[in-house]
């Protein structure tokens, strides 16, 4: 009995720690599960509120948000801090290498891996390096958390976990292929999706493997999300696949038999209720469409098209999807239906996905532009 009450408290300790705070993005998929939803409110038609472009900057990672300041780093190697409000620089802090991925956000520190493989904790007050850790591997995708932990992946195929307060290696996991996604959490487990064709399922306790991990249809470079139980992950073939990762028994997959439709994003989910309104699964695939899947069986519900390739990742958020595409456009879709409800046009490829926190949207280009749009007062 002792056992089964501790265990519990494990769990729900384990459950309080992904929890994100209300005006917060703390990671390159919203939260710790990688789910791609904010529950914010965003106006029907949301106005452009200010544009920050820093000279010679490129943006390939996301934004992550929290406190009321925006992190983002560019692939030059600098790492800047704005006002989320009015978009004021803050800080600026300037590096050796390039940073291609997202930052991450936790108790005041950000964190950041650039493409040489250097991970930096950086003061989220005024950018003061507070340690560095050089993996030695180019960093795949944005940080993770579980309490004091942070958890990234490699392009050589390994998971590590550091200390979030020194930077010291607790532990590696080598996957044994490449990795291009970052890890979700699920309870005690981080998941990844990897180029050798499996889904794997770490403890994040102990850096070890449980089982050999489920069998996709192919590679995958896309983080999976996770809702309750279940684990969304699409490969690099075209197929959508979802898990039970409890059981770890596979639930449905996905593909379009007509189109062939290559997936690099990472989905988004979302919890709905009633038939008319089922919970969703949103990818984006390399033919042009953003696709709504049901979440229970994997039924395309509605697609929409979009003018130019969509390798960004979507987001959901108050009724609609949000997604960038590689000719700059910004574009909402209607959750239930799909259609298009708004769009906006920026200079530059939209690579990485949209951050949504207060009420704000943040997205970033290759060419240095990173805009917020929201309502004006």
């Amino acid at each position: 009995m002792r056992h089964s009450r501790l265990l519990c408290v494990a769990l729900l300790l384990s459950v309080l720690a992904s929890v994100v705070h209300a005006g917060e993005w703390p990671t390159s998929r919203g939260d710790a599960r990688s789910s791609g939803f904010a529950e914010e409110k965003i106006p029907a038609q949301p106005s452009l509120l200010w544009e920050f472009k820093p000279e010679k900057s490129g943006f390939e990672g996301a934004a992550v948000i929290a406190d009321g300041k925006v992190w983002i780093g560019d692939v030059e190697g600098k790492m800047f801090c704005l006002e989320l409000a009015t978009g004021k620089e803050l800080w600026t802090s300037t590096q050796k290498n390039g940073f291609i991925v997202s930052p991450a956000y936790r108790n005041g520190k950000v964190i950041a891996g650039d493409f040489d493989g250097v991970v930096f904790c950086f003061s989220a007050t005024d950018g003061q390096v507070l340690w560095e850790a050089d993996l030695g591997q180019a960093i795949a995708g944005g940080a993770n958390f579980i309490d004091e932990t942070v958890l990234l992946t490699s392009e050589a195929g390994q998971l590590f976990a550091l200390d979030l307060n020194t930077g010291k290696q607790l532990w590696e996991y080598a996957t044994g292929d490449q990795l291009r996604s970052s890890a979700s959490l699920w309870n005690d487990f981080a998941l990844l999706g990897g180029c050798d064709g499996r889904l794997h399922k770490i403890n994040v306790r102990t850096g070890t493997a449980e089982g050999e991990g489920l069998l996709l249809d192919g590679p995958s470079g896309s983080t999976p999300a996770v809702i309750d139980s279940t684990a969304v992950v699409p490969t690099q073939s075209g197929q959508v696949l979802a898990f039970d990762v409890e059981k770890g028994a596979k639930l449905w997959s996905f593909a379009d038999a007509e189109r062939a439709q290559e997936i690099r994003s990472s989905p988004a989910v979302v919890a709905l209720s009633g038939p008319s309104n089922p919970s969703l699964a949103v990818v984006t695939t390399r033919n042009r469409r953003v696709l709504g899947l049901e979440l229970s069986s994997g039924k395309m519900l509605w697609e929409a098209v979009v003018r130019k390739r969509c390798d960004a990742s979507p987001v959901i958020c108050d009724g609609r999807v949000w997604v960038g595409g590689l000719d700059g456009t910004f574009y909402a879709f209607d959750l239930r239906t799909g259609e298009e409800r708004w769009t906006y046009s920026l200079t530059g490829q939209l690579i990485a996905s949209p951050s949504i926190a207060d009420g704000k949207i943040v997205v970033a280009t290759d060419k240095g532009t990173v805009a917020c749009f929201g309502t004006k007062n």
